[in-house]
């Protein structure tokens, strides 16, 4: 079931992940699920950007200063991603 998420909600990684950076791109994986993760150049930022933004709206804020995408786009790309890493156990709501 894919979960409902909106651009409210704060979120954070799943701290039983463990990571690596291969050629830019991170493989994520939940060691106690199973599950294994590979994002690609952006979702990867979006990743590390989770370190310090936890909601959407400041997440996107760091996206536009390096990406040339409008906010709508970023904002309904970057819910899609989160809604991706939540139904995987690899982010969960703060």
């Amino acid at each position: 079931m894919t979960a409902v998420i909106t651009s409210v909600e704060t979120f954070t990684k799943n701290p039983t992940t463990a990571t690596a950076e291969v050629d830019g791109q991170l493989v994520a994986l939940d060691i106690q699920a199973g599950v294994c993760f590979g994002l690609n150049e952006v979702a990867t930022r979006i990743w590390k950007l989770l370190d310090e933004h936890h909601d959407v709206p400041a997440l996107c804020d760091a996206l536009l200063d390096i990406y040339d995408v409008d906010r709508a786009t970023c904002e309904e790309e970057t819910l899609a991603l989160l809604r991706e890493l939540v139904d995987a156990g690899l982010v969960g709501r703060a």
